[in-house]
């Protein structure tokens, strides 16, 4: 194959790998890998004697795979004599063992990305001066690989964010709403129970004490929910003072056996060495039935929540067919 050809070869590589990311599933890191190391292997395949191995930090050192390329021979992790998991382009141990697998001496360049994943390093060989053109090929498929691999990175973020409320680290109202509907819309799901929970005078709380111990006073409940329930649960701050619990696999007697325990410990609560905060807190008990969907549902747990509070303190109800919506007294 002449220069010219080759060259022609390589930018439509180069082009079609920028196709592939665009069209793909771009924030599926997984296949953003797959797709870089089908190039790189295109790249391998279009330029006889080329040689490429990927090096992964391991706890033992730098992983050697997969391979690409005639080897004889495939160590399977480099470790420092001294004990550094530091991978240095200039280090002979690194070169002599890809020399060695190669089954002869090769000219190796390694080429990293310590902002977006330092923990892998390419390794290019030819047992002669690598051609520079293919060299940049393999920075230009690289180079498109890790852009879209940020991307997803920063996206797989953004995604663990609307799914977390800041302040507790608990599960957000739409990641709890989400859970719930697929709940309700699996089959045979099993029996689950909704607690839907707020704190009792937190308003006057906040006021009194200040929103940094507001904001105290809710981390702490998020903690007491976290001990209580099972880490298989799924809870969640909805807002404000509003945290709700999905109890899965629990009947109705024991959710309001958990619910109380709840109550019992938030009323105990206290913020700092020795400061104890008046509060408590609310609970309204619903199971879901085969007949609830999310709003039903929902409804139903603020109408027994609503019931709890105007009883007063540190109440815990159970939703009753007869419930009626009713309006809290003012606090």
């Amino acid at each position: 194959m002449n220069a010219g050809m080759a060259g022609a070869r390589r930018a439509m590589l180069v082009c079609r790998i920028g196709a592939e990311l665009l069209d793909a599933p771009g924030t599926d890191a997984s296949h953003i890998r797959a797709t870089g190391w089908n190039a790189i292997r295109d790249l391998v395949n279009e330029t006889p004697g080329l040689l490429a191995v990927r090096l992964a930090l391991t706890a033992d050192g730098f992983g050697l795979g997969p391979w690409l390329g005639p080897f004889t021979d495939r160590p399977s992790a480099i470790v420092f004599p001294d004990g550094t998991n530091q991978l240095d382009a200039n280090v002979p141990l690194v070169h002599d063992i890809l020399d060695q697998a190669v089954g002869t001496s090769c000219i190796w360049h390694m080429i990293t990305y310590p902002q977006v994943a330092p923990e892998v390093t390419m390794a290019l060989g030819h047992p002669e001066q690598l051609d520079m053109e293919v060299l940049l090929t393999a920075r230009s498929i690289l180079n498109q690989v890790m852009l879209a691999y940020r991307t997803s990175l920063v996206h797989d973020e953004a995604s663990q964010n609307a799914a977390t409320d800041d302040l507790t680290r608990l599960a957000s109202q739409q990641a709890f709403t989400e859970v719930l509907d697929e709940h309700l819309e699996q089959p045979g799901a099993g029996e689950a129970t909704l607690l839907l929970i707020d704190l009792d005078d937190f308003t006057a709380l906040n006021e009194a004490c200040g929103h940094e111990t507001g904001d105290d006073v809710l981390r702490r409940v998020a903690d007491i929910l976290r001990e209580i329930v099972r880490g298989s649960d799924v809870v969640a701050r909805l807002g404000s003072d509003d945290f709700a619990v999905l109890l899965l696999g629990i009947d109705q007697a024991a959710a309001e056996r958990i619910a109380d325990r709840i109550v019992f410990a938030v009323s105990t609560l206290t913020v700092g060495d020795t400061a104890e905060i008046s509060t408590g807190a609310s609970i309204g008990v619903v199971s879901l039935g085969a007949d609830a969907d999310l709003h039903s549902l929902m409804l139903r747990a603020e109408v027994a929540l609503k019931v709890a509070k105007r009883r007063g303190r540190g109440q815990v109800q159970t939703w009753r067919a007869d419930m009626t919506p009713v309006t809290p007294p003012e606090p």
